[in-house]
C-alpha cells in the first residue's frame, strides 16, 4: 500500500496497489481517522474491482479534523487532491462526515462516468445502484426473491432504497433493527413509510412502525431467509455470529464480518456473502458503456447476479469463493497478491 500525505490538510490517501493507474474509495472526516481502517476500506474495494476483472485499485481517505475547523479543512483537502483526480490516481466518493457536495467541485475532472453522479430516487444513481447490488445478491443466494423475508440490521437512510430494491425483485423486509431497538411484522414494511418514519423520528423509527419493539440486539434473532448487516465494519464478531437465525448473510456496508465470526458463520452452515461483491453496483457501471441510467441498472443485475450465483455452492462458503475469484484476476496483473484479505479483524 502506499499512504500519500496530502498537505497542508494533515489529510492521507491510502491506495492498495500503487502500481494502477487509477484507484478509488471514500474519504472520511472525524477527529481521527484510523489509517487500519482506511486501509481495510481501499482493500475491500480492490477486491471488488478484481472480482469484476477491472485492473483498478481501491483506495481511501482520512481527514482528522475537530468539527469546528471541518469545512476549511475539507475545502483545503479537496484543491488539494484535485490533480490527483485529474490524473485519476484518486477518485473520491463520500463516506462519514463528508457529503456529496463536499465533494462536488471534483466531479468535473472525476474520469468516471458522469451518469454515476446524476440524480436518481432518493440521492445519486451511485448510491442507487448500490442498493440495487445487495438485492440482486439476495436474490442470487436465495435462487430468487419472490415470498423471501429479509432482515435489516443498521436501518438508515440508505436502508430505504434497498427496501424498495427488495420490494420491487418479490421480497419482503419482515425486520429493521436500529440503535433504538428493532421492529418486525410478518407483513413487512414498504419503503414509503419506512422513508416518512424515518425522516421524522430517525432511528427512534423502530417505535413507530405500529409494532412492539424489541431490544436492538434482537435483530439477529429475526426468523428471516436472510439478514443484511448494515452498521459498522466488524459488526458481526463471532459473538453475533452464534447468534444469528438466518441461514443467509449479505453485508450492507463494508466488511461487516470478523474473519472469526467467519468460522463460526462456516461452522454452523451459513452463507455469508462478500461485501465486495453485494456493494459492487457503482463498481459494475464504471466500466459500462450504457448511456442510460435503465441500462446501466440492467448491467448491475446481470453482472452482480452472476458472479453472486456463482459463489453458492463452493465448499469453502460463497464469502472466501469470492475472495479466490478475485484474487486469481489479480494474480494475471500483480506480481504479488496484497497482503490480507478483506475481513475485518
Amino acid at each position: 500500500m502506499e499512504k500519500i500525505d496530502v498537505e497542508p490538510t494533515g489529510a492521507f490517501v491510502v491506495i492498495d496497489l500503487p502500481n494502477s493507474s487509477r484507484s478509488s474509495g471514500v474519504v472520511r472526516r472525524a477527529r481521527k481517522i484510523l489509517q487500519s481502517s482506511t486501509k481495510d476500506l481501499a482493500r475491500s474495494l480492490t477486491y471488488s474491482y478484481a472480482a469484476f476483472e477491472q485492473q483498478v485499485s481501491g483506495a481511501s481517505a482520512g481527514v482528522s479534523v475537530e468539527d469546528e475547523q471541518k469545512d476549511e479543512a475539507i475545502a483545503t483537502f479537496v484543491a488539494a487532491i484535485e490533480p490527483m483526480v485529474v490524473e485519476g490516481k484518486f477518485s473520491p466518493d463520500p463516506g462519514k462526515g463528508i457529503s456529496e457536495a463536499d465533494l462536488s467541485p471534483l466531479r468535473a475532472s472525476d474520469q468516471r462516468p458522469s451518469l454515476l453522479f446524476s440524480s436518481a430516487d432518493r440521492g445519486l444513481l451511485r448510491d442507487q445502484l448500490m442498493a440495487q447490488s445487495i438485492a440482486v445478491t439476495l436474490s442470487a443466494a436465495l435462487g430468487g426473491l419472490e415470498g423471501r423475508t429479509i432482515a435489516i440490521e443498521g436501518f438508515n437512510e440508505s436502508s430505504i432504497a434497498l427496501v424498495a430494491e427488495i420490494t420491487a425483485l418479490g421480497g419482503k423486509v419482515t425486520a429493521v433493527g436500529t440503535s433504538a431497538g428493532a421492529a418486525s411484522s410478518a407483513n413487512g414494511f414498504l419503503s414509503p413509510a419506512l422513508a416518512h418514519g424515518f425522516s421524522e423520528f430517525g432511528p427512534a423509527v423502530v417505535n413507530e412502525l405500529g409494532v412492539e419493539a424489541d431490544k436492538a440486539w434482537s435483530i439477529w434473532g429475526s426468523d428471516v431467509d436472510a439478514i443484511v448487516p448494515s452498521t459498522k465494519m466488524g459488526v458481526v464478531s463471532h459473538g453475533v455470529a452464534d447468534n444469528i437465525a438466518a441461514p443467509v448473510i449479505v453485508p450492507g456496508t463494508t466488511m461487516p464480518i470478523t474473519a472469526k465470526a467467519l468460522a463460526h458463520l462456516r461452522r454452523a452452515d451459513k452463507a455469508a456473502y462478500p461485501d465486495f461483491v453485494a456493494l459492487a453496483g457503482p463498481v459494475v457501471a464504471e466500466a459500462s458503456s450504457a448511456d442510460s441510467a435503465e441500462a446501466v441498472r440492467a448491467e448491475v443485475a446481470d453482472k452482480v447476479g452472476a458472479v453472486a450465483a456463482g459463489l453458492n455452492d463452493h465448499d469453502d462458503g460463497p464469502l472466501l469463493a469470492g475472495c479466490y475469484q478475485a484474487e486469481s484476476f489479480l494474480s494475471t496483473w500483480q506480481d504479488q497478491l496484497p497482503f490480507g484479505r478483506p475481513l475485518a479483524p
